[in-house]
């Protein structure tokens, strides 16, 4: 089914409705530029991460993955962009309240509903970084952003605080233009770096990325520089974006407002926290990924660096 573009500006209100600001389309087919994700993952910048590699041919091609779809669905939702605080320590602001995983994808399944009532027969596969989806590519194609320097979509207006949610449908959209890349020749992620996880402009070496390591890493540290206070994620690389300096003009969700009780706690709480207690404080939170072995591991290694990282 062809969409019009006044009928696709009504969805567009739809979906702002929901907490999604800004939505665009691309035609769903094979991703352009396929070896830049290939040599990515052949210099294993990647780390452990299986889940990419074993994925990367349907990651390619949305086709693969939804065998009707025609269009990808970009949609942005912002969240939370002041300092967050936990136990004294940094923390990613993407994770000071809820899951954005749950959050999200239960109001695209809603979104989605809507447009199965208005459009009889109509077809959805939903995904918040949860599948085989290059969302960066496809935000950049359908023209909501810009890849930076620091791999994060930039929005000219909204910077990179933003969430990243995908529809592939099967209703033939009208299609954005892909979007500039405005960094120019500013490089102050790249130096801002304290572990020097970039290997060159947008091309993130996960062994050295401190959002990795805290996050996704499982098990103990080989050498590495300080995690400069960070203890579950890192902003640095967004923090000095230029184009994170301006005031957003869009609201959170509630949802994702920082949890007042994070900022009570202390080291001791967290070294002394039982399995229990961790599942209670950080029920419904993507902090959860971690696990509390791993979240005790990072105050370890905030508290006694191992020292400069091997080359």
């Amino acid at each position: 089914m062809k969409i019009t573009p006044e009928q696709f500006a009504i969805m567009q209100e739809q979906a702002k409705h929901l907490g999604f600001p800004e939505m665009k389309a691309a035609p769903a087919g094979p991703v352009a530029n396929r070896k830049t994700f290939e040599d990515w993952v052949d210099h294993g910048f990647h780390a452990e991460m299986g889940w990419f590699s074993n994925n990367l041919e349907r990651r390619m091609n949305p086709k693969l993955v939804f065998e009707k779809a025609k269009s990808v669905l970009m949609l942005l939702a912002p969240h939370y962009r002041q300092e967050v605080r936990l136990a004294g320590r940094n923390l990613a602001r993407y994770a000071a309240g809820d899951d954005y995983h749950d959050v999200l994808k239960k109001r695209l399944k809603s979104l989605c509903r809507l447009w199965q009532e208005n459009f009889s027969g109509s077809d959805y596969r939903v995904y918040v970084d949860s599948g085989p989806i290059a969302e960066r590519y496809w935000a950049e194609k359908s023209g909501l952003g810009w890849i930076g320097k620091n791999g994060n979509l930039i929005h000219k207006r909204e910077g990179s605080y933003l969430f990243l949610a995908c529809i592939l449908t099967d209703l033939e959209l009208p299609s954005g233009s892909p979007h500039p890349n405005h960094c120019g020749s500013c490089t102050a992620c790249l130096e801002a770096c304290p572990t020097q996880a970039f290997v060159g402009p947008g091309v993130v070496n996960s062994n050295k990325c401190i959002s990795y390591l805290t996050i996704e890493h499982r098990g103990e540290f080989k050498a590495t520089t300080t995690f400069k206070d960070w203890i579950f994620g890192c902003d640095i690389c967004q923090e000095v974006c230029p184009w994170n300096r301006k005031s957003s003009n869009w609201s959170v969700l509630d949802a994702f407002q920082p949890r007042p009780h994070y900022i009570k706690l202390n080291n001791t709480d967290l070294k002394e926290m039982s399995d229990e207690t961790f599942r209670e404080t950080f029920r419904k939170s993507p902090i959860k990924r971690t696990k509390l072995e791993g979240l005790k591991r990072n105050l370890v290694m905030i508290e006694h660096p191992l020292g400069p990282a091997a080359p």
